[in-house]
């Protein structure tokens, strides 16, 4: 069983999935809800801010603020298998800073949700997912978001 379990979270159902998937399953590790901060990847990110820093910081405040909402809400949900929940921001692109994370804390395991399977049952996984698989080195345990499946009884590498 892995010691140190990261899991990328955003506070979608997706990520939900994930997490509730890692506390089902590594009740005892050491769980990790990471938020990354990518300018690229949110909506709430102004184009062409100028050459006023305070924007810049206002804004990396205003998302820092956003991720202590999500992880109370992570918190929940971990409170819900009796598991201690540990959490981080990081700012970058997600995968490289997924990556980053898991090699400096030493992880040992990263769970990520990925979309669930075309009519041709090709595992269809989100282009973060994807990166992480490639890319990691520790393992990598993906939770589909197939309708109607347990949360705790579907995950791969």
């Amino acid at each position: 069983m892995p010691e140190r379990v990261l899991i990328p979270y955003d506070g979608t159902p997706l990520a939900e999935r994930a997490l509730r998937y890692a506390c089902g399953e590594f009740p005892t590790s050491d769980l990790t809800a990471l938020y990354v901060v990518d300018k690229a990847r949110d909506d709430t990110a102004a184009s062409g801010w100028g050459d006023h820093p305070s924007e810049w910081t206002d804004w990396l405040t205003e998302r820092r603020d956003h991720a202590q909402e999500l992880f109370r809400e992570a918190d929940a949900v971990a409170a819900e298998y009796d598991v201690e929940l540990g959490t981080g921001v990081a700012i970058g692109p997600v995968a490289d800073m997924v990556i980053q994370v898991a090699e400096e804390y030493g992880m040992d395991l990263i769970v990520v949700g990925a979309h669930g399977q075309s009519a041709l049952g090709e595992l269809l996984i989100g282009s973060v997912a994807r990166s992480l698989v490639r890319r990691s080195p520790v393992p990598v345990t993906t939770v589909r978001d197939s309708p109607g499946d347990d949360p705790t009884a579907d995950g791969g590498d």
